[in-house]
């Protein structure tokens, strides 16, 4: 499906983006698999890939320069970008009262800035290439309101807002830019974001997944569940669609009830 075609994966070792990266390399695709971990960690994971499609690089997507110089990498290596997932995310949870500036600059950096870096830095190479598909990890966040994560679901919605908008930009340049908003996935970032809930915050949020409906009866994901959905929007297949937002979080958004009205 995606064969001579190079992918970088940011956010490419662990959680969604590891499974991209496994995804997008069996189906064909030589996989950049990038992270800020030192290089030596994500080169071992990219090492226990099958068929050696991947190799590994570190960066930073907070720095403009790092960024640059990644994509600038890529091309001497590769001799193309095809394929860009920005699955590199970043989550502190807590309410607008307890959040400090410094975190939700932060996560707006890692979330919103980064991507439009890479963005900005690979769009010339696929226009020189007479196309590309991008992807650009939101959150099922960005659709609903979730205690103690306003800040974080703010730089997700700004992020698919960034895909929506970016597509008149694109016209006739072959290049593709879509978004997904994954619902909860088995991921350290939601074992992070759990680890930071009061008890009763945590009893809370038992109370609601269990109340949810969902076609396997259970609102927790698979970080696989959503790079099926991410390998979709690379491909042909998915070429009806520019500058759209995927939901996949199984419905679950569409079940939530409102809080109870106080009496």
């Amino acid at each position: 499906m995606l064969e001579g075609k190079v992918a970088i994966v940011t956010g490419g070792a662990t959680g969604i983006g590891a499974a991209t990266s496994k995804l997008l390399a069996a189906n064909g695709a030589h996989v950049v698999v990038t992270s800020e971990q030192p290089v030596a960690d994500i080169q071992a994971f990219a090492d226990r890939i099958e068929g050696g499609r991947a190799s590994a690089l570190s960066c930073d997507v907070t720095d403009p320069g790092a960024v640059a110089a990644l994509v600038a990498a890529v091309e001497q290596a590769q001799g193309r970008v095809d394929i860009l997932v920005n699955c590199a995310g970043l989550c502190f949870f807590g309410s607008v009262e307890e959040m400090e500036a410094a975190k939700v600059a932060k996560m707006f950096a890692v979330n919103v800035t980064g991507p439009i870096s890479l963005i900005g830095a690979v769009l010339p190479i696929m226009r020189r290439q007479g196309g590309g598909a991008i992807v650009n990890v939101a959150s099922g966040a960005a659709e609903l309101g979730v205690e103690g994560l306003a800040a974080y679901a703010a730089s997700k919605a700004a992020l698919r807002q960034f895909t929506r908008t970016i597509v008149p930009e694109l016209k006739r340049s072959g290049i593709r830019i879509n978004s997904v908003g994954p619902g909860s996935v088995r991921t350290p970032m939601l074992g992070y974001v759990s680890d930071e809930l009061t008890p009763e915050q945590q009893a809370g949020m038992a109370r609601r997944e269990a109340g949810t409906v969902s076609p396997y009866g259970n609102a927790i994901m698979e970080p696989g569940d959503i790079a099926d959905v991410i390998l979709f929007l690379v491909s042909d297949q998915a070429r009806g669609l520019q500058g759209s937002f995927v939901l996949a979080d199984q419905g679950v958004s569409s079940t939530m009830k409102p809080p109870a009205a106080a009496n």
